[in-house]
């Protein structure tokens, strides 16, 4: 068992994504939130704050007081896109009476109070929910997402730092982010070389192959392609306490969504279920040393970690599980396990315990009937293969530094051979990077049977056994009474065959 950090990270838009989002945002209130904070790098409690007295209409210009404490009383002055007033007129065309001292969004029922930052983050995650394939939406990726684009285009940094209200540079920096992409055109832009008319038409006539670095580099593989609206899913319901399975058959991903999880809840990971009574002291050990040192003190005194060990190896499994019930309190942690396939009776028993301390995510590929008791109250995320869009996608992301003959011809044969199966994926693509050469012959070569499919062939049984009845009613046709026998063979399995069929069907969920 062990302790997962949430890493903190600065997130931010591409312009496709920001495209998505307002095409998505039909509610004209909700759009002009996320252009306030899009356009103008505005932060979220500055957003619904706003007053209409605040904006200089005429010369398209708002005026934002900044919260911070150690700058109150400190306005900034920014400008208006034409998309963003466009916005702001056709809202306050459905605003009844404007004043300048009301607030741009009051709540339905009193003008004279705002709305509220969670009104904000809810409809931010309605939206992403609903239609979005973007990881991370909230209000202060919007932000961020302004610095970053202005970056980009080259906007002096003196002005992006007065338009988010920063004191020192060091803080705009950290909140832009120049993408790989710009980066790049910037270093070629600035290295290309100026050939002349005759060494460009020299160079076209006896054009010579680049040469290409085939020294593989290791495959970042932290990343999602396919699983957007999965991981918006279980990031929902982690947020909410609700325990979750993840189901589906080997190589989906299970594991993967599991690992990418992001809740501002605490997190502990079961990563030991045949292990358990060891599994729980750790899980002890961890709460005492960390969040609950009060109840360590009044229980263990001075004890060191191993003496804490010792003491509680010689308590039950029951009494270590009900310990751990007590000191948390409930849901205020995320339990991971990672599978929960080979669970024992045991194992179930504890679950059902801890399942309304925690709240627990957990993966499966198939669990035994008489084991799935702890499940009742179990969301369920079924994971498949996925679309073939989305495994061009991910064959793109990790062969994009291969070198190869035909990379249609490629990328199809991966997934024909894959059926979409994202572990099947990763081992073909790692296969093919042994190969020094990637010719068309290679790429047909090579071959994956672990995305088989299954088929059921009741049906087919069936229709033979139905046969070899018949034959009973053939006996006097070709006088050969060797039929009657198969036939009535044929004719008792038929009888049994919904009892025979039930007893051999696999009994998981």
């Amino acid at each position: 068992m062990f302790v997962n950090e949430v890493e903190r990270e600065i997130h931010f838009l591409n312009k496709h994504e920001v495209d998505k989002l307002l095409k998505s945002t039909a509610n004209i209130r909700h759009k002009l939130i996320v252009l306030l904070m899009l356009d103008c790098g505005m932060r979220v409690s500055e957003t619904i704050r706003l007053r209409i007295g605040d904006f200089d209409f005429r010369n398209r210009f708002v005026y934002v007081q900044s919260l911070k404490k150690r700058s109150q009383g400190v306005w900034r002055k920014i400008p208006l896109s034409e998309r963003l007033y466009k916005i702001l007129a056709d809202y306050l065309y459905t605003y009844k009476n404007p004043e300048p001292h009301d607030y741009l969004f009051p709540t339905p029922t009193n003008r004279n109070q705002h709305i509220t930052r969670q009104a904000v983050n809810n409809f931010l995650t309605r939206i992403r929910n609903q239609s979005l394939p973007i990881r991370r939406l909230h209000p202060h990726a919007l932000r961020h997402t302004f610095a970053t684009q202005h970056i980009s285009q080259g906007t002096p940094l003196e002005n992006i730092k007065t338009m988010l209200g920063h004191k020192s540079y060091d803080t705009t920096l950290i909140y832009s982010k120049i993408p790989d992409e710009i980066l790049k055109q910037n270093v070629e832009n600035v290295t290309k070389e100026n050939k002349s008319l005759i060494k460009r038409l020299f160079e076209r006539m006896w054009k010579s192959e680049p040469k290409t670095i085939n020294i593989q580099t290791p495959v970042q593989k932290n990343f999602l392609v396919g699983r957007i609206n999965e991981l918006n899913k279980l990031n929902d319901f982690a947020q909410k306490g609700v325990n979750t399975i993840i189901t589906g058959s080997i190589g989906v991903g299970k594991t993967h969504l599991i690992n990418n999880i992001t809740s501002e809840k605490k997190m502990m990971i079961l990563d030991d279920l045949q292990n358990l009574k060891k599994s729980l002291v750790y899980m002890l050990v961890y709460l005492y040393e960390n969040d609950k040192q009060a109840i360590k003190n009044l229980i263990f005194g001075d004890y060191d970690t191993e003496a804490m060990k010792v003491k509680l190896n010689k308590e039950s499994i029951q009494n270590l599980a009900e310990e751990i019930i007590k000191i948390v309190e409930p849901k205020e942690y995320i339990l991971k396990i990672d599978n929960v396939d080979r669970i024992t009776p045991k194992g179930v028993k504890i679950l059902e315990q801890l399942k309304d301390a925690f709240t627990i995510i957990t993966t499966a590929r198939e669990i035994s009937l008489n084991k799935s008791s702890f499940l009742w109250n179990f969301e369920v995320l079924e994971l498949k293969n996925m679309s073939r869009f989305d495994s061009l996608q991910l064959i793109q992301k990790l062969s994009y530094d291969l070198e190869i003959e035909d990379y249609d011809l490629f990328k199809n044969h991966v997934y024909e051979q894959s059926a979409g199966n994202p572990r099947v994926i990763f081992e073909l693509i790692d296969r093919y990077k042994r190969e020094p050469f990637i010719l068309n012959e290679t790429v047909r070569n090579i071959r994956h049977h672990g995305a088989l499919k299954e088929y059921d062939f009741s049906i087919v049984i069936i229709l033979l056994i139905a046969s070899m009845a018949i034959m009973r009613y053939l006996t006097h046709e070709v006088d050969n009474y060797a039929y009657r026998f198969i036939g009535g063979a044929a004719m008792i399995l038929l009888i049994f065959s919904r009892t025979i069929f039930t007893k051999t069907k696999r009994k998981f969920f």
